[in-house]
């Protein structure tokens, strides 16, 4: 590029709606269309579509094979997109279940060398599963146990009777309700549990009370009593899970019913031996939720079965990868996986029989009807099971020799504080753990930067990890410098502190051609000024911007409720003696509330690199005043 040649946005490739269409079909189906990204949970992945074409857009205008970074690289799939189109990829997190996982992600074996070892991890655990979960149909034959659900039971502070606490009038259907399933297992009020229709209001067979299956009982976590009590589930003392219904399986036939006396006998924790604690449950935003029923350590969240099927598994993993540390890693990354299906705290979908895992909607979902599920999975059940998984990255390590058509060279986690070099160019890959302030790269070594920064306080990655990172003997304490924090004015301070280092970084790396593109999708008035504020005092000017489909609006975190569907695209670059040439999305009609939301906060953001005056006062206004904004303040 000529010296008086004008900087322009890369942004003015994108084809947005190719890329949107292509978004949402990938939110569709992820796994099928991203396999590799089945090998660990994160909880704000972007599309491929959208960041693989944010990467080619790039690539059109600084050719060649770049070196790309993502600093706060998460699920990873910005370095997934950079590594298939052949980019040398520099991937950084704070969190280490972030980058252990990553660097196995982009190193998975090929099916020819993962399955024989997975059939080696089930045959050494073999007799463990049969006498875990062994069973039989109601007409004696042969069965695998799928889930026990459990209800919580609590005892009346006031009478002292027992009070088992069904959240809901139906308890499960025995047929998916998309397969005309319309009877199954109801409760009533006062918990008794009957065999009967659930598409009407019926009588209880024991005391007479009507039960109505879309009744629910414990709205707002509080609990009523017989004796006319009310309160709160855990101001009520120990909570004991009940072993209340089992769902049994074959091939080509299922059945949910009462447990018989052996499977109450396997299922009770007497008949499992005590194992080893997990650390400390830390009070938090969304661990105290965990805490208020009584779980104090991560050891708590599952019953003693589940745990030593997965002891088990743990301990036979080395002796089955036989001395291949890329499957060793794998058979890991699918076992600790399995964690998030916590017998405790896993949600039973009574009208699609199936189990929910321990985030569901990014929080740690206590549910008082808990599903254990069979850890490697039994026949036609078993979402979440480590025999799936182990299915699941099969395909994705043959996707990856048909992609790539090759094994790529991955090097990783290296700690963030060690001396900063270039990096090898005969490595792919250059895994980073450590907080984005300090960069292992060298100044101008990078063409561009491509990243998602955490959302202000919408997710807090540390915190839902911690139940991964207690599972894999990773440090369990608060993730120091996360970049996301409380709505306080104080945190809030601190986050955009955090970015203005971590930007400085970036600007520090970059060549001096390169690009910073990022997405963010915000309805926090502060998240926005801070993100801006931030930029503007790393140095960078924004040349352009876009609108595109986010990466998830089907996602169950996302469904009925008023949450950022579409995702603001900044380009900015470190301005020189070269003129501008700003680029604004293409399109004066918005189509929606939010759409002209994300446009009005574009065209805002083309300022940065000169905000002067009460800017901050402005934006904040201009946010929250925004009708986007202004009708649904509740969710976010």
């Amino acid at each position: 590029m000529a010296p008086t040649d004008a900087r322009r946005s890369v942004l003015r490739h994108l084809d947005v709606t190719g890329v949107n269409t292509s978004a949402r079909a990938e939110a569709r189906s992820r796994q099928n269309v991203l396999p590799p990204i089945t090998t660990y949970r994160w909880w704000a992945r972007r599309t491929e579509a959208v960041t693989g074409a944010l990467i080619d857009a790039a690539n059109v205008d600084l050719p060649g094979r770049l070196v790309v970074a993502d600093p706060f690289t998460g699920g990873g799939v910005i370095a997934l997109a950079a590594l298939v189109r052949g980019h040398r990829v520099y991937a950084q997190d704070i969190n280490p279940w972030a980058t252990q996982n990553l660097t196995t992600m982009l190193s998975l074996p090929a099916a020819d060398r993962l399955e024989p070892a997975a059939d080696r991890l089930r045959a050494a655990v073999s007799h463990l599963l049969e006498t875990a979960y062994s069973t039989s149909f109601e007409d004696g034959t042969p069965a695998t146990v799928a889930h026990t659900l459990r209800v919580a039971e609590v005892a009346c502070p006031k009478c002292r009777d027992a009070v088992r606490l069904f959240p809901t009038g139906i308890v499960s259907l025995t047929e998916r309700v998309d397969l005309a399933g319309k009877v199954g297992w109801l409760a009533c009020p006062s918990g008794h549990l009957q065999f009967g229709p659930a598409d009407r209001c019926t009588r209880c067979r024991t005391c007479k009370r009507t039960i109505d299956p879309t009744a629910r009982y414990t709205t707002g976590r509080r609990f009523r009593c017989q004796c006319g009590y009310s309160g709160r589930i855990w101001e009520a003392g120990e909570i004991r899970w009940l072993p209340i219904l089992v769902e049994r399986t074959v091939s080509g036939r299922r059945e949910i019913g009462p447990p018989t006396e052996h499977e109450l006998a396997v299922a009770a924790d007497t008949s499992w031996p005590n194992q080893r604690c997990l650390p400390a449950i830390m009070p938090g935003t969304e661990t105290t939720a965990l805490r208020r029923y009584g779980m104090t350590r991560w050891d708590h969240v599952m019953p003693r079965r589940q745990r030593a099927v997965i002891n088990a598994l743990v301990d036979a993993i080395d002796p089955a990868a036989a001395g291949d540390t890329a499957v060793a890693s794998t058979l890991y990354a699918a076992v600790l996986g399995s964690v998030e299906m916590a017998g405790y705290l896993s949600r039973w979908d009574a009208r699609y029989l199936k189990a929910y895992e321990a985030i569901a909607n990014h929080r740690y979902n206590v549910t008082t009807l808990s599903a254990e599920p069979n850890v490697w999975g039994a026949p036609q059940s078993g979402r979440g099971t480590v025999g799936r998984r182990l299915a699941h990255l099969a395909k994705a390590g043959n996707w990856y020799a048909e992609r790539l058509g090759r094994i790529p060279s991955v090097v990783g986690p290296l700690p963030a504080g060690q001396r900063r070099s270039i990096g090898s160019r005969t490595v792919d890959v250059r895994v980073v753990v450590g907080s984005s302030t300090r960069l292992l790269a060298v100044s101008n070594s990078i063409d561009l930067v491509c990243t998602d920064p955490p959302y202000h306080d919408d997710v807090k990655y540390g915190e839902l990890s911690e139940i991964f990172r207690a599972w894999a003997g990773l440090d369990t304490s608060r993730v120091d410098g996360e970049a996301v924090v409380t709505t306080d004015a104080v945190d809030t301070d601190a986050y955009e502190a955090t970015l203005t280092q971590a930007f400085h970084e970036m600007r520090r790396a970059l060549k001096p051609d390169g690009h910073l593109v990022l997405s963010y999708a915000n309805r926090d008035p502060a998240a926005w000024v801070a993100l801006f504020s931030a930029l503007q005092a790393a140095g960078f000017t924004a040349i352009g911007f876009q609108v595109v489909h986010a990466e998830n609006d089907v996602d169950h975190a996302k469904a009925h409720r008023r949450a950022c569907n579409l995702d603001l695209i900044l380009d900015l670059v470190v301005a020189d003696d070269r003129p501008l040439e700003k680029f604004a999305a293409q399109g004066s009609q918005a189509r929606t509330e939010e759409d002209d939301f994300c446009r009005t906060l574009g065209r805002i953001a083309l300022q940065i690199g000169s905000l002067k005056g009460p800017w901050r006062e402005k934006l904040q206004h201009t946010v929250a005043t925004h009708p986007f904004v202004a009708r649904g303040k509740d969710t976010t």
